[in-house]
């Protein structure tokens, strides 16, 4: 094999020289930016060809090179014609993305009205269309979606239609005991577990709900309470969580990792009831989630989701399935102060299939707490007052 070595100012350059010295089979083994004898950026080439291989006659270069040339100077055009051509074949694609996009979503509507019609009897002259149709939009106006309207009033429909001369009233009522019905059931069995962690995102309210919990079980319930923070990243949080300790005279603990966490609970083993406060991070955050489900896995540990109702509904959604691999118990809804409408918290607790324990309504402790039963859920879902 023959190897060469070329110091040019560019590859068309080094191509030229190479092609004319070793021919067209030549190939280029490695090039790099050099500075020459002159103190000059310059280009060294490597190239090589099998020696068995005859270089091309002078002329024959000279017509190759000739031929090239022309190429070379066609090469920008073609590239253009090309970059052009993709362009026009992607915006094809994405106007017929756009177009399977709307048909799919006309579709949809299409048969989310077609279903609509019929359960309000308008196409088959069901009894009470007009009532159907109020108490459709009472539920919109209480946040259901649409999805969840049109499914509550399909189930309810040979409910409804079996009776003859119902009110609006009487079919909020109907409405109002399917969605009991379709709460998850609180736990019954009595068992309380003694080991409660409280888990959520940033400003969900969960040292103020710990609070409020310790100072319910505490003086309310007199029983002897215990406190851990693995909240270390805001220093602020723990002394929130020490002064409401102090005052009602309940031990705290500090735990930043798995191993002075299972110490805390040790120390704390004495106490009725421990309540524990953890980080608030956000929910896309793996690693956090992971850590805290890591010191969490225990089945000693009854593990309570809180969420705002202030949250959108997307952000409801992703909260209770990025945190589902806690394997929580219950959920808490803060901030029902702040919300006028709760309909939405119906397709939340039905993703979620768990129970509804506690709601809070602002920042006193420790009386902005009140338990929850399905009942209450139902009122405060149906915009009614809840007792």
């Amino acid at each position: 094999m023959q190897v060469k070595r070329y110091e040019v100012s560019s590859i068309n350059e080094a191509m030229t020289k190479i092609k004319e010295d070793m021919g067209p089979d030549a190939i280029i083994l490695s090039t790099k930016k050099i500075i020459n004898g002159a103190g000059e950026s310059a280009l060294e080439v490597i190239a090589a060809r099998d020696e068995k291989v005859v270089p091309p006659m002078k002329h024959a270069v000279e017509v190759y090179s000739s031929e090239s040339s022309g190429l070379t100077e066609g090469r920008d055009d073609f590239y253009k014609f090309v970059r052009e051509e993709i362009g026009e074949v992607k915006e094809i694609l994405r106007a017929a993305q756009r177009e399977k996009s709307v048909k799919e979503e006309l579709e949809e509507l299409k048969e989310t009205m077609d279903k609509f019609f019929d359960l309000l009897g308008a196409r088959k002259r069901r009894s009470n269309p007009d009532v159907n149709r109020r108490v459709y939009y009472q539920l919109l106006s209480c946040g259901f979606s649409r999805a969840s309207a049109c499914s509550i009033m399909e189930e309810l429909c040979a409910q409804i239609s079996s009776q003859e001369q119902l009110t609006e009233d009487d079919i909020l009522q109907i409405v109002r005991q399917f969605v009991i019905k379709s709460m998850p059931a609180n736990n019954t069995s009595g068992e309380e577990k003694r080991i409660k962690a409280y888990v959520g995102a940033t400003g969900v309210g969960k040292t103020t709900t710990l609070a409020k919990l310790a100072a319910r079980y505490s003086l309310m319930k007199k029983m002897n309470v215990g406190l851990i923070t693995l909240d270390t990243f805001r220093i602020a949080a723990i002394e929130q969580l020490r002064t409401y300790a102090k005052i009602m005279g309940i031990r705290m603990e500090v735990a930043s990792t798995k191993e002075t966490f299972q110490k805390s609970l040790q120390l704390l083993s004495d106490k009725d009831i421990v309540l524990i406060d953890t980080p608030g991070r956000s929910c896309v955050d793996e690693g956090y989630l992971g850590l805290m489900d890591n010191m969490l896995q225990n089945g000693d540990i009854e593990t309570n989701l809180l969420i705002s109702s202030t949250a959108s509904e997307d952000n409801l959604m992703d909260m209770v399935a990025k945190y589902s691999p806690f394997n929580y118990d219950n959920l808490i809804i803060t901030k029902i102060d702040e919300s006028q409408r709760f309909g939405i918290l119906y397709d939340v607790i039905n993703k979620a299939r768990k129970p509804v324990s506690f709601l809070t309504c602002g920042q006193n402790v420790p009386q902005d707490i009140e338990e929850v039963t399905p009942h209450k859920m139902a009122n405060l879902i149906m915009k009614r007052v809840v007792h």
